[in-house]
C-alpha cells in the first residue's frame, strides 16, 4: 500500500489515524479534516478514495497518469491542483521532475506524489507543531504544500546561478568550451 500518512485532524491536532477503506464521518466544522498522503498509489487505491470522497473522475484520471501540467481545476465544491516538483539528480546534477496532485474538499485533502524526491513527512510534522495554524483546515494545508513545493526549487536555482557565474568568469578569460556551451543550453531547457 502506498499510503504514507492518513490522519483525522481536529482543532489543529492529530486526532486519529484514518483507513482509506472507511474514513470517519466528519462534523461540519472547518477545523476538522482528513489529510491523506500517497506516494505513487495504485489505481485500486485511488478508485477507493474516489468513492469515499466523491472525487471527480477526470481528476482521478489525471492523478493516476502523472506527467500533468501544473493546474487548478474546480469540480463542484472540490478543487484539484497539480504542482510540478523538481530536484537535482546524480553527479551530473541533472534536474529531475515529479509532481504532486492535490484533491481539496471542505473537510479533506489528499496528496498524490509521483516521482517527487521530497516527502511531506517533515512538512506534516512542522504543521502539527503549530496547531493554532493547522486548525484553519485544508486551506492552510494546501497553502503549506504549495509553499513547500516552491521552496524545493531554491537549491536548484542557487546551483544554476553559481554554475552560470563560474562560466561567465571563465568567458572573461577565454572562450567558452563546447562543454560549457552545451551545459548552458541544458540549463535553459
Amino acid at each position: 500500500m502506498s499510503v504514507v500518512a492518513a490522519y483525522l485532524y481536529r482543532n489543529g491536532r492529530r486526532a486519529a489515524p484514518v483507513s482509506i477503506d472507511a474514513p470517519p464521518v466528519l462534523v461540519d466544522d472547518k477545523s476538522e479534516f482528513i489529510w491523506i498522503g500517497f506516494f505513487e498509489p495504485s489505481e485500486v487505491e485511488l478508485r477507493t478514495l474516489q468513492q469515499r470522497f466523491d472525487l471527480h473522475p477526470l481528476a482521478v484520471e489525471d492523478a493516476l497518469k502523472a506527467h500533468q501540467l501544473p493546474k487548478i481545476e474546480v469540480y463542484g465544491d472540490q478543487l484539484f491542483a497539480v504542482a510540478r516538483t523538481a530536484y537535482l539528480l546524480g553527479e551530473a546534477r541533472r534536474i529531475a521532475y515529479g509532481e504532486t496532485a492535490i484533491f481539496i474538499g471542505e473537510n479533506h485533502l489528499i496528496t498524490v506524489r509521483h516521482g517527487s524526491a521530497r516527502a511531506h513527512t517533515e512538512l506534516r510534522s512542522q504543521l502539527e507543531a503549530a496547531p493554532s495554524l493547522l486548525r484553519h483546515g485544508v486551506d492552510y494545508v494546501l497553502h503549506a504544500i504549495l509553499d513547500f513545493v516552491v521552496d524545493g526549487y531554491m537549491p536548484i536555482v542557487d546551483e544554476i546561478e553559481e554554475e552560470v557565474l563560474a562560466m561567465e568568469h571563465r568567458a572573461l578569460d577565454a572562450f567558452l568550451t563546447r562543454d560549457d556551451v552545451t551545459r548552458l543550453f541544458t540549463l535553459r531547457a
